[in-house]
């Protein structure tokens, strides 16, 4: 799916507020749905708005303090796993929050937990 542009969102309105066009018009010439062109004008005409929403969804977990508790746990135990990681920080989220979190900072994490060599394994 295809996200529109703020300006692209403006830009639309402009052309259909000069006249002379239709929505189905508007709606081909930027590349939209009729529907979408219509949602954006109802939003227009009730609430003067011409940018989009924020967008729904919880707020993160790390940031700020929380999110320099994290840096701080990986800086002083780069080994650590995930599960650890999730307990030195006080349990703030589960391990699969701590792994988004170091994604987005593109910070390195332990892949698998520490398991001792193969005692058959003549390497």
């Amino acid at each position: 799916m295809k996200v529109a542009s703020a300006d692209t969102r403006r830009r639309a309105l402009a052309a259909y507020e000069q006249g002379g066009m239709t929505q189905p018009e508007i709606a081909a010439i930027f590349g939209i749905t009729v529907r979408t062109f219509q949602r954006w004008w109802r939003a227009w005409r009730k609430e003067g708005r011409d940018a989009p929403c924020h967008s729904p969804g919880r707020p993160r977990t790390f940031v700020g303090a929380a999110a320099e508790q994290l840096r701080q746990a990986v800086a002083d135990q780069p080994d650590a796993t995930l599960h650890e990681l999730a307990r030195r920080v006080g349990n703030l989220a589960c391990h699969t929050t701590v792994h988004r979190a170091l994604e987005r900072w593109e910070l390195p994490l332990k892949k698998r937990r520490f398991e001792p060599p193969n005692k058959t394994d003549p390497t």
